[in-house]
C-alpha cells in the first residue's frame, strides 16, 4: 500500500528530557490573532510590557513558533539592531521580530537560559523531543553551521539490567556499523557522533527523514498515507497542504496494483542493505519496521519513490567466520518479535541458532516482506507463512514464494546463507515478473 502513494509535491546540552521545563518566565512574541490560543494553552498576559510570555514549569518547545526574546544583550545591542531585531522598551528587552530576515535560531548567543538547555553540544538546536527506547533518546534538531534538520541519538548514560561495559558495546557497535557501511543509499549516514564533554552519554547526528519508519505505514489506508506524508514535510519544508487541491491528491493515488511490484523497491531496498552489510561482515539482529526509515529518490517528487534505510545497529555483531559463536558478553537475547527465530538459549535448538546467526536478518526480512504485501502486521513466523500461503502465494510467482519460505525455515541449516546469491536470484525472479507483466514502475 504504501508504495502504490505518488505525490505532486512532495552544548551545550549536558542533560535532556523530553520533559524540560521553564524555570522563569519566558517571554515570546505571539501574533494578537493567537491570543485566546495562547491564554488557553497557558500563556500569561504582562499589561505593563504588553507582552504574552510562558510561566516557569512549562515546555518552551511546544512553543518555538513564538520563541522571539533575547537576553544579555546590552553590549551587542547596536549588531542586533543592524541585524534587524527591535526593542521593547517596555519591557527593556531586544526580539527577533517575524519579519526579521534572520531566524531566531541564529541569535542563539543571546538565548534565554530557559532555552539554551536546548542548545545541543553548541552544535544543535532540539526542536522536537522524539522518541525514548531503553538505551537513548531520539531528537529532531537543526544545525547552527548550516541550519539544516538533523536526527539525534542521544544514548543513556546507563540502562537498567545492562551492565556499562555491553552498553558502551552496544554504542560501539552501532557506531563502527555505521561508519564502515556508509555511502550505501540504504544505510542511514552518520554525519557525526561523539562524547558530551564531561559526560559518559555519547551521541550520533544522521540527516533527518521527515517520512519517519516503515512501521508507520504498514496498515494504513491511502489516503491515511497521504496525510502522514505530507504532515511529516510540513514540519519540515514549507509545504501548505490546503494549497493541494483534494481531486489533485486522489490523481496521485494509483490504482492499478501488483502484490510484489507495488513493494518490490522496498522490498529490494531493504534486502540491498542487509547484504552490503552482510558483504561488509556486519549482522544487524534486529531488522524490523522500526528500524526501516523512509528516504525518497531525489526532489523530483512527481516521481518519487520511496527508499528504505537501515538504522539502529545497536545489536549489531561483526562475524569473521561462516559459522558464529556466542560469546560472554553477547547481546544475542535481545530481539523483537517475531522479526528473529524464537528459542532458548540453552537448548539445542538456541545453540543451533546462535550458531546461525547469519541467517536472521533475512529471517526478518522475509516477515516484513509479507507485513509489506499483506499490509498488515504480524505477531508470529506461524502467521506470516499462513498469510503467504492463504492470501499471497496465489496471488505471486511460486519461485518468489518459496524463496520467502527458506528465509523462515524453522531448521537454521536450512535457511539462505549466502546473502548475495539471495539477492541475486530474487532480483532474476522480480525482473522476469515485470517483463511478464509489461511493468514499467
Amino acid at each position: 500500500m504504501l508504495a502504490l502513494v505518488s505525490l505532486h509535491f512532495f552544548g551545550r546540552m549536558v542533560r535532556i528530557m523530553s520533559s524540560i521545563v521553564t524555570f522563569e518566565k519566558l517571554y515570546m512574541s505571539v501574533p494578537f490573532e493567537d491570543k485566546d490560543w495562547a491564554k488557553n494553552n497557558g500563556f500569561k498576559f504582562d499589561r505593563m510590557a504588553k507582552a504574552w510570555y510562558l510561566p516557569p514549569g512549562k515546555n518552551p518547545l511546544e512553543f518555538k513558533q513564538y520563541w522571539s526574546y533575547l537576553e544579555n544583550t546590552y553590549h551587542d545591542r547596536h549588531e542586533l539592531k543592524k541585524r534587524g531585531c527591535r526593542f521593547n522598551s517596555k519591557l527593556k528587552k531586544w526580539y527577533v521580530p517575524s519579519d526579521c530576515q534572520e531566524p531566531y535560531y541564529e541569535f542563539v548567543k543571546w538565548w534565554p537560559e530557559s532555552l539554551k538547555q536546548f542548545v545541543f553540544n553548541d552544535k544543535f538546536i532540539i526542536e522536537d523531543y522524539i522518541s525514548k527506547t531503553g538505551q537513548s533518546e531520539m531528537f529532531k534538531a537543526r544545525s547552527l553551521h548550516d541550519g539544516e534538520f538533523y536526527a539525534i541519538k542521544y544514548f543513556l548514560g546507563d540502562v537498567a539490567n545492562f551492565s556499562n561495559d555491553a552498553h558502551r558495546r552496544a554504542i560501539d557497535s552501532e557506531i563502527n556499523a555505521l561508519r564502515s557501511l556508509e555511502d550505501h543509499p540504504n544505510i542511514l549516514e552518520i554525519v557525526e557522533w561523539d562524547q558530551i564533554a564531561d559526560s559518559s552519554r555519547f551521541y550520533i547526528v544522521s540527516p533527518w527523514m521527515p517520512l519517519g519508519s516503515l512501521d508507520n505505514y504498514i496498515g494504513r489506508t491511502e489516503s491515511e498515507i497521504a496525510d502522514l506524508i505530507f504532515s511529516a514535510f510540513k514540519g519540515t519544508y514549507d509545504l501548505n497542504l490546503q494549497d493541494i487541491p483534494d481531486d489533485d491528491l486522489e490523481d496521485n493515488l494509483d490504482t492499478e496494483t501488483d502484490v510484489w511490484l507495488d513493494e518490490h523497491q522496498i522490498i529490494h531496498g531493504i534486502l540491498d542493505g542487509i547484504a552490503h552489510a552482510h558483504a561488509n561482515n556486519i549482522l544487524h539482529r534486529d531488522i524490523k519496521p522500526g528500524n526501516i526509515l523512509l528516504d525518497w529518490v531525489d526532489n523530483e517528487v512527481e516521481s518519487a519513490n520511496f527508499v528504505p534505510l537501515l538504522c539502529d545497529f545497536g545489536t549489531s555483531k561483526t562475524f569473521s567466520r561462516d559459522t558464529i559463536k556466542e560469546s560472554e558478553h553477547t547481546v544475542v537475547g535481545l530481539r523483537t518479535r517475531p522479526y528473529r527465530p524464537e528459542f532458548i538459549a540453552s537448548s539445542a535448538q538456541g545453540k543451533k541458532e546462535i550458531s546461525h546467526q547469519k541467517t536472521w536478518d533475512l529471517f526478518a526480512w522475509a516477515i516484513v516482506t509479507i507485513e509489506l504485501m499483506a499490509d498488515r502486521s504480524v505477531d508470529s513466523s506461524e502467521e506470516a507463512l499462513e498469510i503467504l500461503d492463504a492470501e499471497i502465494a496465489p496471488k505471486l510467482d511460486e519461485a518468489i514464494v518459496n524463496l520467502i519460505k527458506s528465509a523462515l525455515s524453522f531448521n537454521p541449516n536450512l535457511r539462505p546463507h549466502d546473502t548475495d546469491d539471495f539477492r541475486r536470484k530474487l532480483n532474476k525472479l522480480t525482473e522476469q515478473r515485470k517483463k511478464r507483466l509489461a511493468w514499467t514502475n
